[in-house]
């Protein structure tokens, strides 16, 4: 059995390279409700990593890492959270190539800029590869959307939690799961001779990684318009353990 979904590079606070992505992509037993899957394990896990361009430094052509410490994943403490990490990432035959483009560990939103830096209606984008992604240059497609429900409160559309969760008006689908969900910057900073209120500028920041969507009630394929993100505060528990 073979997949595809999407995953990202982010350095942890030892400023080592981590590999981000759902759990559903990496355990296939995961949330089943039966015993169906139970035996199954991961036994190969590659990813396409653009390099650098020394002269540009922009992103160039593909090389397929395969990761050798596929195995040592990580999961989040509370079992709802759909995320997966490898720490360290760790590549096959000797390749030398590096992971030239990780998110860096200051632009990972911690809990307290998600209660307090975050808002609904605020405008978010994430980049992945469902079915319309670029094929011909093996590129991600860029969608976005904004904050649907109170960021400082853990989301559930049932009566029992599903995790720490964020919902978002987005169309997320098949093959985005894992995207790294990004807060677009608000405002610019300020120069000298210029004053304005302590939020009028807010960098960019990953606030979450997308997991799926939500279908209506009784139409199976029915995207409901609503997104599901995990908080980048249960990635960074997991990437600095």
């Amino acid at each position: 059995m073979t997949g595809i979904g999407t995953a990202f590079f982010v350095t942890n606070k030892n400023r080592q390279a981590c590999l981000v992505t759902n759990r559903h992509n990496v355990d296939r037993d995961y949330m089943e409700p039966t015993a169906k899957y139970k035996t199954f394990r991961l036994t190969k896990l590659t990813v396409d990593n653009r390099q650098n361009n020394p002269a540009t430094g922009l992103p160039t052509k593909i090389i397929e890492l395969d990761i050798s410490n596929y195995s040592e994943l990580h999961f989040s403490e509370t079992y709802e959270n759909d995320i997966a990490c490898i720490i360290r990432v760790q590549i096959n035959g000797g390749q030398q190539q590096k992971i030239e483009f990780p998110i860096d560990y200051a632009m990972i939103a911690d809990i307290e800029k998600i209660n307090s830096k975050l808002s609904v209606c605020d405008f978010v984008a994430f980049p992945g590869f469902p079915d319309w992604y670029d094929k011909l240059n093996n590129n991600p497609i860029l969608r976005t959307g904004t904050i649907a429900s109170d960021p400082r409160f853990n989301y559930s559309n049932k009566k029992e939690s599903i995790g720490e969760c964020i919902a978002y008006e987005a169309f997320s689908y098949g093959g985005s799961s894992g995207s790294p969900v990004f807060a677009i910057q608000k405002g610019f900073p300020i120069g000298a001779g210029l004053q304005a209120g302590e939020d009028f500028y807010r960098p960019i920041m990953l606030v979450g990684i997308n997991a799926g969507h939500l279908l209506v009630d009784g139409y199976d394929k029915h995207h409901s318009g609503i997104s599901l993100m995990y908080k980048s505060s249960a990635i960074l528990e997991i990437i600095n353990k």
